[in-house]
């Protein structure tokens, strides 16, 4: 049982859709869900992805379906609030160890905020932890103010999580590289500089005013590619940036230490009752495609 970390735009819902993608590449079971805000635990959710992902990787044939989605499909028929979290978890885990090798996948984890919801949660993947066998891989994405809370107050659960990866901040070198690969599917004239038309000095005032968040240095890139089309500049440079942010009202980080990983405004701090949550906002269309 894997946790991934990090605030909004960290990159958590990249890292669970590249682990779909390998275990499909791989003939492994992916089962991916992306947790909504509700007070039944999505069991319902849940089922229809195990149907989907089964589907997909034709383990449904025309005249039957596998004893182990008709056990997991029992879940979905009680009524709500009336689930035995426990019994939920048993199935899930059998239903994971029949398909090995298989993958669990939920996204947003935080977005579960009622007490009675996240009770439900804690005993479930508790008990999925103590059925699945190896071959088995649960991973889900969450604040790390978040996965603090559920450890405060979920221990038997947290025991369970044999590995947590927090994400860290983009540096200059990281935020050029993926810049660069952004900007080379748009590409129409070859020999470029690969980050053009972005130099380095202004790529580092990007990457600091986004405090390494790739969300917020595609968003910020986006603006200043807006700026030079507006203002129809050869290239952008540091000083287009800063024009930029300051027209945002984001001044750029002056010490390099403030670049490194903070607290997200948008992220929940750990408290003794559940985190409040801000519902993520919908994608975005910009130069480089839709994000989440």
């Amino acid at each position: 049982m894997v946790a991934v970390t990090g605030p909004q735009g960290a990159g958590k819902t990249q890292r669970l859709l590249l682990a779909a993608a390998e275990a499909r590449e791989h003939h492994a079971l992916p089962v991916y869900l992306d947790v909504a805000t509700q007070s039944d635990w999505a069991y319902r959710d849940l089922v229809a992805a195990f149907d989907k992902a089964a589907r997909n990787a034709g383990l449904v044939k025309r005249l039957g379906t596998p004893g182990w989605l008709r056990n997991l499909s029992a879940i979905s028929k009680a009524k709500a609030g009336a689930h035995d979290p426990k019994d939920a978890g048993r199935r899930i885990g059998e239903a994971l160890n029949a398909t090995i090798p298989s993958f669990l996948l939920l996204n947003d984890l935080q977005n579960l905020a009622e007490a009675s919801a996240i009770e439900a949660l804690g005993k479930t993947l508790e008990e999925v932890s103590g059925v699945i066998k190896p071959g088995v891989l649960v991973m889900f994405g969450c604040y790390a103010s978040y996965l603090a809370w559920l450890t405060a107050t979920q221990p038997a659960f947290a025991s369970r999580i044999n590995r947590t990866i927090p994400l860290a901040a983009f540096t200059d070198d990281e935020a050029r590289l993926v810049l660069a690969k952004k900007l080379l599917a748009k590409r129409i004239v070859e020999e470029l500089e690969p980050t053009y038309p972005f130099d380095r000095e202004a790529v580092q005032e990007l990457n600091r005013a986004a405090r390494g968040n790739p969300r917020r240095l595609f968003e910020l890139a986006d603006a200043a590619l807006e700026h030079g089309v507006a203002t129809r500049a050869y290239q952008i440079d540091a000083d287009a940036v800063r024009t930029v942010l300051a027209a945002r009202g984001r001044a750029p980080a002056s010490d390099p230490d403030e670049a490194r990983p903070q607290a997200d405004p948008s992220e929940p701090s750990p408290e003794a009752s559940p985190p409040s949550v801000r519902a993520a906002p919908g994608p975005r269309r910009s130069l480089w495609g839709r994000s989440r």
